[in-house]
């Protein structure tokens, strides 16, 4: 054999195990962006003031809140300390905070640890209610907690655990009552 036959064998074993070794070779694992993970929020928003308005203008509820993060593909937001104030058809607030809250995309609110809702309306028989966990539908103003509960008037506290109620007419049910304390009004 010549050179040039040497030098195209030599060519040609070249490309075959080059081939070989790229056929048989492991496959690089390519990283994924962390951007594009779910668990990675869409925005960010801090020190969070915002107002929302029902269809014919009317505001309906404001919210503010420490830290938001939103997950535009999980279908929900997470607040940090959230202040909501939700206003009724006539009008009229109630204010609910807590420390952690998570709304979804069905209007929908879980609030959690240190939860406080204080009706800002100053003669009505429920004043304030307090829980460790609830739900809270912002359409309709319902509310519904499977925790201990405490709802507390003018003159009186009940304990209850779970509660299911409306914040618009004020309606409540209690799943499993605790204790009632009634606080007797001084005479005049």
């Amino acid at each position: 054999m010549n050179r040039i036959g040497y030098s195209l064998a030599f060519i040609f074993t070249a490309v075959v195990l080059l081939y070989l070794s790229i056929l048989f070779g492991e496959d690089e694992e390519i990283p994924s962006s962390s951007e594009d993970s779910p668990l990675v929020p869409n925005y960010q928003a801090v020190n969070l003031n915002s107002r929302l308005y029902d269809k014919s203008g009317k505001l309906s509820h404001e919210v503010a809140a420490q830290k938001m993060e939103h997950y535009q593909e999980l279908g929900f937001a997470v607040f940090d300390s959230p202040v909501y104030t939700l206003y009724l058809d006539d009008g009229e607030p109630w204010q609910i905070s807590a420390s952690e809250g998570t709304l979804y995309n069905n209007n929908r609110i879980q609030l959690e640890k240190n939860v406080k809702i204080v009706n800002l309306r100053t003669q009505e028989f429920v004043r304030e209610i307090t829980t460790e966990y609830i739900e809270i539908n912002l359409e309709d103003k319902t509310l519904q907690s499977d925790q201990l509960v405490n709802i507390s008037g003018p003159d009186y506290r009940v304990t209850s655990l779970g509660l299911i109620g409306n914040l618009t007419t004020q309606q409540y049910e209690l799943k499993e009552h605790v204790q009632t304390i009634f606080y007797p009004s001084p005479q005049l």
